[in-house]
């Protein structure tokens, strides 16, 4: 048996440790480049799914541009208002109804509690028979799709006028 003497037993150990060095940043920049071709794979899978979400709103709304097509086309040729406009009736509801299809739920608000995320107050108007920051009047529907609200209702909010109900219940003494 050879005996090794301390520079030597140092030697191999350093050149053990380089080795094992040597490993290490090699399983590092695999493990870089497996990570930079999952990132690469997700985002062309994910524009894939955005060009197929798209597709799937084109095929649902194309058919309302359509309809709209025949009917200002109608239009010009029979000037019937009321034809007119029970077919204008009939592509909002086609409308609605292919915008249902993709997810989109409109929302009422008439009555409820004034909720930020829900509502965008246009004004408060005085008004005693409500409590303070009810929606009292909607300007203009709430959309959500899920549980994601993507356009808040345009709304008017109740609140009491300055003597309101508490003078009332004052003089009452």
């Amino acid at each position: 048996m050879e005996k090794k003497g301390p520079v030597t037993r140092l030697k191999e150990k350093l050149k053990q440790q380089e080795e094992d060095l040597k490993d290490i940043k090699d399983r590092y920049l695999r493990a870089l480049a497996d990570m930079d071709n999952y990132r690469k794979r997700m985002e062309r899978e994910l524009d894939g799914f955005r060009q197929y979400a798209q597709v799937e709103f084109f095929n649902n709304i194309i058919p309302v541009m359509d309809s709209f097509e025949r009917a200002m086309n109608g239009a010009s040729v029979d000037k019937d208002y009321e034809k007119y406009a029970k077919g204008v009736e009939m592509i909002y509801r086609q409308l609605k109804d292919a915008l249902r299809s993709l997810g989109l739920e409109d929302f009422s608000s008439l009555g409820e509690t004034f909720d930020p995320a829900r509502h965008e107050a246009i004004a408060a108007v005085v008004n005693d028979d409500k409590p303070e920051n009810t929606v009292i009047e909607e300007i203009s529907r709430g959309y959500i799709v899920k549980d994601r609200v993507i356009k808040p209702a345009k709304v008017l909010v109740s609140k009491q006028s300055k003597g309101g109900n508490e003078d009332v219940e004052n003089n009452r003494d």
